[in-house]
């Protein structure tokens, strides 16, 4: 994965990198967010360990002050984790660790239907929120929290389609950022609103033919990142993805969250905080054949990529990002590309095994023939779902015809979060990344 913006220099205007123990970066169901992550905290200098759903359950928690939970369906992520990772997260929070999630790891903590409840906070029902916001926002500081000392009042950030906070908040939750007003490059669905701003629009009309809530309004002056007491700890929880690569101010704010809650966080006085840290899994790295493998997985994706494009179904919005037409599934196809590019980019900084036997090949040519059938699955979709536009008859849920609806059953169930042969295949790909990020030299 190629993510090349400028970033940013953490000794610079008094931003500097966290102390204290390393951060806890849980991997689990993240994929491209997670991805992001580690692309920022390696960028900034911070020093992390990565924690899979097991090193939870194992109590590894406790060697860290800080648990930092990238983007990511919530339900994905809740399901990895289980009964026994969420009952050491609440643990761990009630004796002084601290939290910090972003958007899908933000919503983790949350009280609605089918969250945990480690906040007493619920998601604004779809019905009243923007449903489908995404690119640069600029947000308010408010109250004068400690964690925008040397930052303006007002900066930008990005958000990539988030849910939004009930409002007002409950008694004792702090509003630490309300969003003020739309970015350059902001857009609701796939419209952009600095061309929408220059015509009198009305946004009753437009929502009559998308099916959802576009008006902007609906996001400004609502609370965008909020903190959290619980027990001996605290929450901060962002929708806002402060750790997109080369958001000067967003990760200039990332830093000061990651300074303030990882210099609190449990007593250490009883805790050697070197002992029992995760292994990077097994020392042996990919082998030639292994490599092999992984490339060939990834060109089919990128020629899925490219078959999308040919047919204007989407384009490449940033280096990891795909901006595509409404009614299909383009963050799928691009976490799939993007996240298969990144095996090989993490295989790049390890040393090719000699070793006879290779560890890695066999489910490396598992998920190979996997990615191969599913594009070409993928393909036949992309193409009934191209004709069904013509015909003014495509939603991404919901009935489309017979062989749109059978397609898509098959390779990612029924609800937005994906499910079917997608899902399958995003958790081999997932285990794969956590196996090769944990091994990485930059990792520590």
């Amino acid at each position: 994965m190629t993510i090349s913006k400028n970033p940013i220099d953490p000794h610079r205007h008094g931003a500097r990198r966290p102390d204290g123990p390393p951060v806890a970066l849980f991997w689990d169901q993240s994929l491209v967010w997670g991805l992001i992550c580690v692309k920022t905290l390696r960028s900034l200098g911070v020093p992390f360990d990565l924690l899979g759903a097991s090193d939870v359950s194992s109590r590894l928690l406790a060697h860290h002050g800080l648990l930092l939970v990238p983007g990511g369906w919530a339900s994905h992520k809740l399901r990895a984790l289980g009964e026994a990772g969420l009952k050491e997260i609440r643990h761990f929070i009630e004796n002084g660790g601290n939290y910090l999630g972003f958007c899908g790891g933000a919503g983790m903590a949350l009280s609605s239907p089918g969250s945990p409840g480690l906040v007493p906070i619920e998601r604004m029902p779809i019905s009243q929120r923007l449903p489908s916001a995404s690119g640069e926002v600029w947000i308010r500081s408010e109250y004068g929290h400690p964690s925008w000392k040397d930052l303006p009042g007002t900066i930008p950030v990005s958000v990539w389609w988030p849910s939004q906070f009930e409002s007002p908040l409950p008694e004792g939750c702090v509003c630490l950022a309300s969003y003020q007003t739309a970015g350059k490059d902001f857009c609701v669905a796939d419209l952009p609103i600095r061309d929408m701003d220059e015509k009198d629009v009305r946004w009753s009309d437009w929502e009559k033919i998308y099916g959802i809530n576009l008006d902007p309004k609906r996001l400004m002056g609502r609370p965008a990142i909020i903190e959290v007491p619980s027990g001996r700890g605290r929450l901060i929880l962002s929708y806002p993805h402060l750790e997109t690569p080369g958001d000067y101010w967003g990760n200039r704010l990332f830093l000061n969250l990651m300074n303030r809650l990882g210099r609190e966080g449990p007593d250490s006085a009883s805790v050697d905080r070197t002992a029992g840290l995760p292994p990077r899994t097994s020392p042996i790295p990919p082998g030639r054949n292994t490599m092999k493998l992984l490339r060939q997985a990834a060109d089919a994706a990128e020629s899925l990529i490219g078959f999308g494009e040919r047919h204007l179904l989407w384009k490449w919005r940033n280096p990891w990002l795909l901006q595509w037409r409404r009614g299909i599934r383009g963050l799928e196809y691009g976490t799939l590309a993007v996240s298969l590019r990144a095996m090989i980019d993490e295989c790049a900084h390890l040393p090719v095994s000699r070793e006879s036997s290779d560890p890695w090949e066999e489910p490396a040519g598992r998920l190979e023939a996997d990615v191969r059938d599913f594009c070409s699955q993928a393909r036949d979709l992309l193409l009934d779902e191209k004709l069904a536009i013509q015909n003014g008859n495509l939603r991404k849920l919901g009935k489309v015809n017979e062989s749109v609806d059978a397609r898509r059953s098959h390779l990612f169930g029924g609800s937005m979060n994906h499910g079917g042969r997608c899902q399958s295949l995003f958790d081999a790909i997932d285990a794969f990344l956590f196996r090769l990020i944990r091994m990485n030299p930059f990792t520590r």
